[in-house]
């Protein structure tokens, strides 16, 4: 009868433990450093605005990063699902390392015109949902760049300039510094299976530096995203005009494969795509039932870091003929999490945190669900938790952390220039956890 007693006791114990929410560890219980946001943020504040994207024009799946009086051209899409023709317009803003300002004057940035309207516009061919694609590719015949650094890109309707209806953030970059890194399973115990470690050298011998410690700003991030970058890194040792960045708790979750699903056709099921519905006058697309990740073994599966790409079968042009469904996602758990809430997270969200993306859970069923309005095309995704107390991304409950994950880092060099009062972005430099 104790024995019996006993066993209970402890099946008890463990089923607590594994219903705590305090069972996983979570970054700041590992003592990382996750910055909050601040700066002028991206933005979609319209519900017509849909499929925001920008990228390199010549390359689809790359980072918004161009180099400063180059060829490289940057191309911004957006659907209107208003329809119609609506007058958009558009201007660009300076900012510092962390995305606030920089107090400059256009003509100090911008060479051309301060503001410009989108002229080139195309509507929706042969879908349910009618739309019209706005994009602007840039620098342009109108405006380019004379300053590196951050930027933003706003557009806004008609005269209401001071509420744009979206905002993007971007690169100017300059090859002045030589960086060279890696991303690395940790040396730290805390943070040797879940996390990824980046350690990276630049080498100033070209730039006039007074104060290195000063003058030179670094920020990191992880496949583009802005919730968990890390800003104003610091060197461990300065030598020979060589900085370095061996730094051990440099690290991110490291998270797992994003999940994947494909709308390129409507007309019959394709991977991961249990059924396909028309009602109401809209598609109906579901997803498999996903379940949680924690505790599966870690497996490869080649993803696009979270982007995606917009493309329908047969299309002769993606931007008009590819139309739009309503995707449903279902997470299967077996329990409400109450340290934080719920997102489908990636590209398709904007890497952000809205009312649309946010899911709830269905206590009968015992799933979390969310409905995204997208367009046709090939996704990627996860499930995260954006704690109470924190606005960034934790995999640690939903998708789980493996330092054998693929994922890309991006890692910004920035100079100080007192003389004009900004910060100049003088490196860039990629580099993948597993190649």
């Amino acid at each position: 009868m104790n024995l019996s007693k006993t066993i209970i006791a402890i099946c008890l114990v463990h089923l607590y433990i594994y219903r705590s929410d305090s069972f996983c560890q979570t970054p700041d219980s590992l003592s990382v450093s996750i910055p909050i946001e601040k700066g002028i943020a991206e933005q979609v504040n319209h519900p017509n605005i849909k499929t925001v994207q920008l990228n390199r024009t010549d390359l689809e799946l790359t980072y918004p990063v161009i180099l400063l009086e180059s060829e490289d051209v940057l191309t911004l899409g957006f659907d209107d699902l208003k329809g119609g023709v609506v007058n958009y317009y558009y201007t660009f803003e300076h900012c510092n390392q962390q995305w606030e300002s920089s107090g400059l004057n256009a003509y100090d940035f911008l060479d051309g015109f301060e503001e410009n309207r989108i002229d080139n516009y195309q509507f929706s061919f042969a879908t349910l949902q009618q739309y019209t694609h706005y994009a602007i590719s840039f620098p342009n015949d109108d405006v380019d760049f004379k300053l590196s650094g951050n930027y933003v890109i706003k557009v806004w309707e008609d005269d209401n300039r001071e509420t744009p209806v979206l905002v993007k953030r971007f690169f100017v970059r300059e090859d002045m510094v030589a960086v060279n890194g890696d991303a690395y399973r940790p040396n730290l115990l805390p943070y040797r299976n879940e996390f990824h470690e980046i350690n990276f050298n630049v080498d100033i011998r070209n730039v006039d530096v007074g104060a290195a410690f000063d003058e030179i700003k670094v920020t990191v991030m992880q496949n583009g995203r802005y919730d968990n970058a890390k800003y104003n890194v610091q060197p461990r040792m300065i030598s020979n005009n060589l900085l370095n960045y061996d730094i051990d708790d440099l690290v991110f979750q490291a998270g797992k494969e994003y999940r994947r699903f494909d709308t390129k056709t409507l007309k019959f099921q394709s991977d991961r795509i249990v059924k396909i519905e028309k009602t109401g006058g809209q598609y109906q697309v579901f997803v498999n039932v996903d379940e949680s990740r924690v505790y599966q073994k870690y497996h490869y599966e080649k993803d696009a870091n979270g982007q995606y790409v917009v493309h329908a079968d047969l299309a002769n042009n993606n931007d008009t003929e590819s139309d739009y469904a309503n995707v449903h996602f279902v997470l299967q758990y077996p329990y409400m999490i109450t340290s934080g809430e719920v997102y489908v997270f990636g590209d398709l969200s904007g890497n952000q945190f809205t009312g649309s993306n946010k899911m709830t859970y269905d206590f009968d069923k015992q799933q979390y669900t969310c409905t995204l309005f997208l367009k046709q095309g090939y996704y990627n995704y996860a499930y995260v938790v954006k704690p109470m107390e924190g606005n960034y991304a934790d995999f640690t409950y939903t998708e789980g952390n493996s330092f054998e994950s693929e994922n890309d880092y991006l890692i910004f060099i920035y100079q100080q220039e007192f003389s004009i009062g900004y910060d100049r972005l003088i490196g860039f430099h990629q580099v993948n956890s597993v190649k």
